[in-house]
């Protein structure tokens, strides 16, 4: 006997914290989300001085948001 029992892990599973498994779900479903916002950055990072102007962005306020990761808003 190596001291695990079906109950023990049973119980181990049950007492897993709610938002561990909470957390995977949210990620999963903004995945989406993700892929479209890094997109946008690296976008923003291709348009020139006059098209930031027009979105009133400045050069430096671009690369900015472009190096935040993805997963940041």
């Amino acid at each position: 006997m190596n001291g695990f029992s079906e109950i023990g892990i049973d119980r181990a599973r049950r007492a897993a914290p709610p938002q561990a498994t909470g957390a995977l779900r949210h990620f999963g479903r903004d995945w989406p989300a993700f892929w479209r916002r890094l997109q946008t950055r690296r976008a923003l990072l291709r348009l020139n001085e006059r098209q930031l102007a027009d979105i009133g962005l400045s050069r430096a306020e671009a690369e900015r948001e472009a190096r935040l990761p993805f997963w940041r808003l």
